[in-house]
């Protein structure tokens, strides 16, 4: 089976799995949507460059899972110009400080502070 994106179902759970508090704010999130979007765990897109679906090749390695707070807020932002906002720098989010999947993503992209694009 495959999600709306082509994930195959048991990769996602290997994310799942791994990603059990927010990637970003390390938050613990609710897995069955409870009305509050904020707690919930959404699907994150680390690279905003595609591609975004499995059959493209879509990798696990750029999807995290995330609260529905940070997803929103990031929105379409580079992660890089993403830290810079207010709502990262109040809840102390930033290259150093988000989970080892995303600090890996960044170091492959070159995104870290000795290497932004």
């Amino acid at each position: 089976m495959r999600t709306k994106f082509g994930i195959l179902e048991y990769v996602l759970a290997q994310i799942r799995a791994r990603d059990v508090r927010c990637v970003y704010c390390r938050k613990e999130m609710n897995s069955i949507y409870s009305g509050n979007h904020r707690d919930y765990a959404t699907i994150e897109h680390l690279n905003f460059d595609g591609p975004f679906h499995w059959d493209d090749g879509l990798k696990a390695e750029d999807i995290v899972i995330c609260c529905g707070g940070c997803n929103s807020s990031r929105g379409v932002k580079e992660l890089s110009q993403w830290f810079a906002s207010p709502y990262c720098t109040s809840r102390n989010i930033n290259e150093d400080t988000v989970a080892e999947p995303v600090r890996r993503y960044l170091r492959r992209s070159g995104l870290t502070t000795a290497g932004k694009r």
